[in-house]
This record gives C-alpha cells, sequence and structure tokens, in this order.
C-alpha cells in the first residue's frame, strides 16, 4: 500500500510534470479506474492535461483543482468535490457528475459537457458555464436550494431566486423554462 500513498503524495504535486508521471503509474497498476483514488483529499491538484479517461475518482475532494484540457471523458466524477474547481477546456464526454459539486467552478470551454449531466449534479451555484455565463439555477439542483434556504432566500420567489444567482430576472426565468425542458425530454426517454 505504500506505492500507492507516494503516488497520492506525487499527485499532490505543483510540478504539472510529476502529477503527469503519477497518473500514468496509477493507470499502469490499475489504480486510476479501479476506485483506489475514492474519498482521497485532492485540494489543489495540478492535472492540466492529465488523461483521465474512464478513471474513478468518486468522492474525490478536487477543492480548487486545476483540470484545464484534461481528458475526463468517461470518468466518474459521482459526488466529487469540485468546489473552485478550473475545469476550462476539460473534454468531459460521459463523465459522471452525479452528486458532484460544481460551486464556483470555471467550465469554460469545457468540451462534449451536456446539460443531462449538469442536472445531475449536487450543486453549481457560481459556476461559470461553457458559454461564460454565470449558472442561472435552471436545474433547481438540491445543494443550489439547501444553500438558498440557508441564505434565508425565498425559493419559490423567482426575483429572490435570480438576485440570489447573480443573474438578472429575465435570465433566471428563461433558465427556468429550459430546465423544465430538459425535464420532459428526458422523461420522455
Amino acid at each position: 500500500m505504500t506505492k500507492i500513498m507516494e503516488l497520492i503524495r506525487k499527485l499532490s504535486s505543483s510540478q504539472n510534470k510529476r502529477v503527469l508521471e503519477a497518473v500514468e503509474e496509477l493507470r499502469v497498476r490499475g489504480w486510476l479506474c479501479d476506485g483506489s483514488l475514492a474519498g482521497v483529499p485532492l485540494c489543489h491538484v495540478h492535472m492540466e492535461n492529465a488523461d483521465l479517461l474512464g478513471a474513478d475518482l468518486h468522492n474525490v475532494d478536487f477543492h480548487q483543482a486545476h483540470f484545464q484540457w484534461a481528458d475526463l471523458s468517461q470518468a466518474n466524477l459521482r459526488g466529487a468535490k469540485l468546489t473552485r474547481a478550473n475545469l476550462q477546456g476539460a473534454n468531459l464526454s460521459q463523465t459522471d457528475l452525479t452528486d458532484a459539486d460544481l460551486f464556483k467552478a470555471n467550465l469554460v470551454e469545457a468540451r462534449n459537457l451536456q446539460d443531462v449531466q449538469l442536472a445531475r449534479a449536487r450543486r453549481l451555484w457560481g459556476a461559470v458555464m461553457p458559454d461564460e455565463e454565470t449558472y442561472d439555477g435552471r436545474f433547481n439542483l438540491p445543494g443550489d436550494l439547501e444553500f438558498a434556504k440557508w441564505g434565508r432566500v425565498d425559493v419559490h420567489d423567482p426575483e429572490a431566486m435570480a438576485k440570489f444567482m447573480g443573474v438578472s430576472l429575465e435570465t433566471y426565468l428563461h433558465g427556468q423554462e429550459s430546465g423544465k425542458k430538459l425535464f420532459v425530454a428526458e422523461a420522455a426517454l
């Protein structure tokens, strides 16, 4: 078990080259995709350009992690803490974001990211979306609603929710309509 701990420590290096080497060794040993990293705190990691295809990273704490242009396709990020993480340009094709916390995450230019993936997240409050706009509340995510209630915001008042989300009322209402259409379309499948 000491080798895996050594590689986990290497993942925390500020030198991207060392991190990428650790990722590759984890893949070769089968530890990247078998759940060995589940629940590990990897805050502030520098995984820019990392090949994390199919990685099992569920429940990992990636607070303020750097994933710019990383390949996270088919990765399991279920329950991961991606608060304030930088996912700019990351490939998120078929990435499982169920219950992931994307509070203030940077998703600018994220590739292959579908609304259906985001609709399964736990929270997106303050996230900057692929189109460079602030998340508008369209999915009514449980974590966002809990956060609003904690802040004593009336979640049934569109004006209050728009202000809470940091968007105009018009943007908020448009987002709510878009979110409803997604849920209707998904229910029909």
